[in-house]
């Protein structure tokens, strides 16, 4: 499977376009004259690109479903001075999609993923604590886990939905909760512990099978208790870990989302968890919100409407 046609160079009328795309929208609507017709919208690693099916809307909507990953025959329109893809078959991809190949249908994060890396190396190598350093040993010795960790998105659809996104969000919040134990306190390891494990359970959560999708075991259990899962194996390989600090992280990923209806068992008992609920919740609005800005501007002022957030969001003009 390669990717020939990105969706930038899609730009001139009655261009076929037979080729691979993720769909991250998908419904069906009626016309002016009640004819049916399926609206979606593709993208790659370059962009969006809105389609339209009008034959066949019935049949073709059985075979694919939104985030997966599909393989399009199209011709191009261009609707109100935009390109279009008028969609003439498409066609779920059932096979198996290396990691390295989602590459070419997400975008990635801003930095390098190998800058990434080293930082997260970097903040690693800070921590004093000898038990935490040898549960993040324990950690790196679990390549699969740890490749995924790096590359895999913190999210399908909210905020940093792309690759290398699970890592950036973790590194944020470790570089905020480091300033902001400076100022109200906490014990600095355990927290930035914590902000590097507190999703950690996505690693489970999510799998790739024509797309990024959430796992039959996500969809069981939830990335929370798949990384209380993870994070007791990881325990278990470490001599002398203190009870004390085993049960705080855990209980930093179990109380992460703050409230029961956010997902949490728990709401955060300690100054640590307090500190990786805040600033998780921070980084992931605000970057849902400007991923949300890149693709879904009303005018040059203001987005659509956010569902999930349930507002319009604002952005202020370019200097």
């Amino acid at each position: 499977m390669k990717k020939r046609v990105f969706v930038k160079d899609i730009v001139r009328e009655n261009t076929e376009i037979n080729d691979f795309f993720i769909v991250t929208k998908k419904g069906i609507f009626s016309s002016k004259n009640n004819t049916k017709y399926m609206s979606i919208v593709l993208r790659d690693n370059t962009g969006i690109i809105e389609g339209k099916i009008w034959e066949r809307v019935d049949e073709l909507n059985g075979l694919f479903d939104k985030n997966d990953l599909v393989y399009v025959k199209s011709r191009v329109k261009l609707y109100q001075e935009k390109p279009q893809l008028n969609v003439t078959d498409i066609k779920k991809v059932e096979e198996g999609v290396a990691l390295e190949d989602m590459v070419a249908f997400y975008p990635q994060s801003e930095k390098e993923n190998e800058q990434l890396r080293d930082e997260y190396y970097k903040i690693v190598s800070e921590m004093k604590n000898p038990h935490i350093l040898s549960l993040f040993s324990a950690f790196h010795g679990r390549k699969d886990k740890l490749e995924k960790f790096f590359l895999f998105p913190a999210s399908i659809g909210v905020h940093h939905a792309y690759i290398g996104g699970l890592l950036e969000h973790s590194l944020s919040i470790v570089n905020m909760a480091k300033h902001t134990v400076e100022i109200v306190g906490g014990d600095v390891d355990i927290i930035m512990a914590g902000s590097l494990l507190h999703d950690i359970g996505k690693v489970d959560e999510i799998h790739i099978k024509g797309g990024f999708k959430y796992s039959d075991k996500g969809r069981l259990l939830g990335h929370i208790a798949l990384g209380v899962i993870f994070l007791d194996e990881l325990i278990r390989e470490v001599a002398g870990l203190p009870e004390h600090i085993a049960d705080v992280l855990a209980h930093i990923i179990i109380s992460h989302h703050g409230v029961e209806e956010w997902g949490s068992p728990r709401k955060p008992m300690c100054i640590e968890a307090l500190i990786v609920h805040y600033l998780d919740n921070l980084d992931a609005k605000v970057m849902g919100v400007k991923e949300h800005m890149k693709e879904r501007m009303e005018d040059e002022s203001w987005t659509e409407y956010h569902k999930l957030y349930e507002s319009r969001f604002y952005k202020l003009p370019e200097r």
